[in-house]
């Protein structure tokens, strides 16, 4: 949830202060990613550690390759002349709504192991 709160406070920030702000709660999500794996490597056996090390390593991999490209299409739209909406926030937004879902989608995985 701090990584939502920090991307939808990143894409109403309109002065460095404001960024400098809301990092704070962004920067306390990354404390995440290590427990996400290990409660991800805890879900299966001992055999299989490296699998899903490798699967978990290439999908961020994947996500770090499609991010950019993506979150820079979404902001060159939606700051051009002509747009319908001006909101340079628009990627933000777009992670947050993501990030929201990826929340959702482990939340009902987990369900069934506790």
């Amino acid at each position: 949830m701090l990584y939502v709160i920090g991307f939808v406070c990143f894409a109403f920030a309109n002065t460095g202060v404001m960024m400098m702000i809301f990092i704070i709660p962004y920067c306390l999500a990354g404390i995440g990613g290590p427990a996400m794996q290990s409660i991800i490597s805890n879900q299966v056996p001992e055999n299989a550690q490296g699998e899903i090390q490798g699967i978990t390593t290439s999908l961020q991999s994947l996500a770090a390759i499609i991010g950019p490209w993506l979150a820079s299409h979404i902001f060159v739209y939606f700051i051009q002349d002509g747009t319908p909406l001006y909101f340079p926030g628009a990627p933000f937004i777009l992670s947050a709504f993501l990030t929201l879902i990826g929340l959702f989608i482990a939340i009902r995985a987990l369900r069934k192991y506790h």
